[in-house]
């Protein structure tokens, strides 16, 4: 039996290397969205995305997959110390390439900010199973419901292979490119 692929890092909270979830905070605020389920893909050691969303007063919940060890014990940390917070906001650790959609809801939003950034060389063989980036995001495309919104950061790790799969992507799949939002890129889904 193999052993799942996952990240032996953690990514804290530092606005010169990751500013998309606070970018993404200040997106949501910015549109007015409230009272939508939103999936985030890489939750970092800081859980920004998911702590926001459940204080801003929005009535937003956040479900949210992490590939690290240590930004799943962080977020165990939080929301057993902040019950509000566990409320609103639903962590897992898990490879988003190994995602079965049937285990899924339905999105009003889906950050796609890490995409093309934890391929590892097995992962889609067919001894892992896995999916490529572009059946990830095919994937939650799918789960996005129509009007809503999926969301990609531009300065990524895996933004050049990023880069490469949204112009496909978006002729093949009924979405359209809004107004970018400072290193965020958002499409919304007709």
């Amino acid at each position: 039996m193999l052993k799942m692929n996952y990240w032996t890092d953690k990514w804290d909270l530092h606005e010169d290397i990751c500013p998309c979830d606070v970018h993404f905070n200040e997106w949501v605020a910015d549109q007015g969205l409230k009272n939508k389920l939103i999936y985030h893909f890489g939750t970092g050691t800081h859980h920004v995305v998911g702590i926001e969303q459940a204080r801003n007063g929005l009535g937003n919940s956040v479900v949210s997959i992490t590939a690290s060890i240590e930004e799943y014990q962080a977020y165990i940390k939080l929301v057993t110390e902040n019950s509000g917070v566990a409320r609103n906001y639903l962590a897992y650790f898990g490879d988003i390439y190994l995602t079965n959609g049937k285990l899924l809801p339905d999105f009003d939003i889906v950050t796609m900010v890490h995409l093309c950034e934890f391929f590892f060389p097995n992962t889609a063989s067919a001894e892992y199973g896995g999916m490529t980036d572009r059946q990830v995001l095919d994937l939650f495309t799918d789960k996005t419901r129509p009007g809503g919104y999926l969301v990609f950061y531009k300065n990524s790790m895996g933004s050049d292979e990023t880069g490469k799969i949204l112009p496909v992507w978006e002729k093949e799949k009924p979405v359209e490119r809004m107004a970018d939002f400072k290193t965020l890129i958002v499409y919304r889904k007709k």
